[in-house]
């Protein structure tokens, strides 16, 4: 049985690729421009986003004056490659007086921290750059300006109360802001402000240098799953073309290890393979493991470090496998269908939380809360996902008003529509629980539609290397920029095989007029579907291009299935 409602969109053309422009809502007018986005055009100015010119201003007082700057970049792949975007356009025009600080996962707070903040003070800093983070850091500024340490915010995410009294806030997101693109991340972010700086003084910098920073925004932008249209379409498509030319030891000594062919890196190696390997540094230890391959100029440690990075990703899936696993069978045996997710434990890792719920969406189509313990005794870090059904972000803030004493439940919070983070005391978890429930009930849900919209039928034969070709022109895929799918009538499957941990991977061969063909789907067991050797079946897949181990192939990714 299909797990969603199949619909075939109008087939308005014969020709395939006028086909899928058409799919994609693209006129055919847009479509040069969609293929083959405009580096110099494509891009808005970055003095359009508010404050920009300030932090611009600042930035180039603490050069000339050679005052000591903090870059404090958050622990995930956005914040990781963010801070280097900084670091090396700071190593580029010599400037040196400056740290690096990104905070410990699992012991301090997410976002500044006053303990941080007196640290700097001590170390006598100047300014603060953030990056990826400090968009609800009000206290800690305030803080830092009690010290005489100015703090310029560079984020992405969304205001949740007041703002920070920061010298300048770099966040398109801003309710007053009325920069023409939202949904950067925060690498990107970053990056808009070293281009600004640049647009500003350009150090002798050669023209059109700070291009090669694409290959980090790249990652992050895809890593932080934004939309992959208007700019960061844009960024995406050219730093794909940077990451291919990339003589970073970091991203080589990777590419060797996980056997990927540098001129063929793309989106779905970045979303499944290298961002994850970036996000595990913190999830596992310290996000500095991370930070450190990306600016190591030595090939043996770079080799050391992404040795390093694959096995910590090992012991994370097993992690997360076990915890997924324990929470399937509580909700298992609970005698209620949940209307949202909520569980945790102090024992739990706080860095794989997110892991943990994003994978529980995907099976389940609910919020999900998931918290472990904090840094501190008695404090516990908490992660939620959501499929965009509702606005994360609103959804704590209303069941923040809702709790008994009139005071906040939180010591801090924040994110997207469909990510959110949160520290709060262990005791007042059963009223957010309580808070969550109560104002899931009252809040306006989005319709998500459990329709599969197809975007054209074919043979099993029409798909070659011209048909992957075609299908290429639209890329880069990713968020509101799915891959094309197809739907395949009345195939037999010729071979069924079962791989990864346990055989939660499924696998398909069939048979073709010039050999086979393969389907594989992640996180799908043959029990899901209960398909054998020789069963007729009508399939709905996307079509690939699979580098592993450094062979290419031809293949199928499977959306959905069912049994004739």
């Amino acid at each position: 049985m299909a797990t969603k409602q199949w619909k075939l969109k109008d087939q308005i053309f014969d020709d395939f690729e006028r086909q899928l422009l058409f799919s994609k809502n693209i006129k055919e007018e847009d479509a040069r421009d969609f293929f083959n986005p405009d580096y110099e055009n494509s891009l808005h100015d970055p003095f359009k986003i508010l404050d920009m010119d300030k932090a611009v201003e600042r930035i180039l007082s603490a050069i000339d004056k050679n005052e000591k700057v903090i870059l404090f970049g958050d622990y995930d792949a956005d914040g990781i490659c963010g801070t280097v975007v900084f670091h090396d356009f700071f190593k580029k025009i010599g400037f040196s007086n400056f740290d690096v600080y990104i905070p410990d996962r699992h012991k301090e707070e997410y976002g500044l921290s006053i303990k941080a903040i007196d640290e700097f003070a001590k170390r006598g800093v100047n300014l603060i750059i953030t990056i990826d983070c400090g968009i609800t850091d009000f206290k800690e500024v305030e803080k830092a300006g009690e010290k005489g340490i100015d703090t310029i915010i560079t984020d992405h995410h969304l205001e949740v109360r007041q703002l920070p009294k920061a010298v300048a806030i770099v966040d398109p997101k801003r309710n007053k802001d009325i920069y023409p693109y939202k949904m950067l991340c925060g690498a990107a972010v970053a990056f808009k402000t070293v281009e600004a700086i640049l647009q500003k003084r350009n150090f002798n910098v050669t023209k059109g240098w700070s291009k090669w920073l694409l290959d980090l925004v790249c990652i992050a932008t895809v890593a932080d799953m934004v939309p992959l249209l208007d700019e960061n379409r844009t960024l995406v498509y050219y730093g794909l073309q940077v990451l291919r030319k990339t003589q970073r030891p970091g991203f080589l000594s990777l590419f060797k290890k996980l056997q990927l062919k540098k001129e063929n890196i793309s989106e779905d190696d970045i979303a499944f393979l290298i961002a994850p390997r970036i996000n595990v540094a913190s999830r596992m230890e310290h996000a500095n493991v991370s930070f450190n391959l990306l600016i190591t100029e030595n090939s043996e440690e770079a080799d050391w470090i992404a040795d390093r990075l694959d096995q910590k990703n090992i012991e994370r899936k097993e992690m997360a496998n076990r915890i997924a696993e324990e929470i399937d069978m509580e909700i298992k045996n609970s005698p209620h269908c949940p209307e949202l997710l909520f569980f945790g434990n102090s024992e739990w890792p706080a860095g794989i939380l997110g892991v943990v719920a994003c994978r529980l969406v995907e099976k389940y189509s609910l919020p999900v809360f998931l918290w472990a313990g904090g840094a501190d005794k008695g404090v516990v870090k908490g992660s939620a996902r959501s499929d965009g059904i509702i606005n994360l972000v609103e959804l704590i803030k209303e069941a923040d008003k809702l709790a008994p004493s009139g005071e906040s439940l939180f010591l801090d919070y924040g994110g997207h529509v469909f990510s959110a983070g949160f520290n709060m005391k262990e005791s007042n978890l059963e009223i957010l629980k309580k808070g969550l429930l109560a104002a899931y009930e009252k809040t306006k849900k989005e319709e998500t539609e459990n329709i599969l919209w197809i975007d054209k039928e074919a043979g099993l034969d029409d798909v070659d290397w011209e048909f992957l070709k075609t299908v290429e022109r639209f890329s880069p895929f990713g968020m509101d920029n799915p891959k094309p799918i197809f739907l395949f009538k009345n195939l037999e499957i010729f071979k069924v095989k079962m791989f990864g941990n346990g055989g939660i991977h499924l696998g398909l061969d069939f048979k073709k007029l010039n050999g086979f063909i393969s389907a594989i789907g992640f996180f799908m067991p043959s029990t899901k579907f209960d398909v054998k050797k020789g069963d007729r079946i009508d399939l709905v897949a996307s079509v690939e291009r699979s580098n592993f181990k450094g062979y290419d192939e031809l293949r199928l990714r499977i959306v959905d299935l069912m049994v004739r």
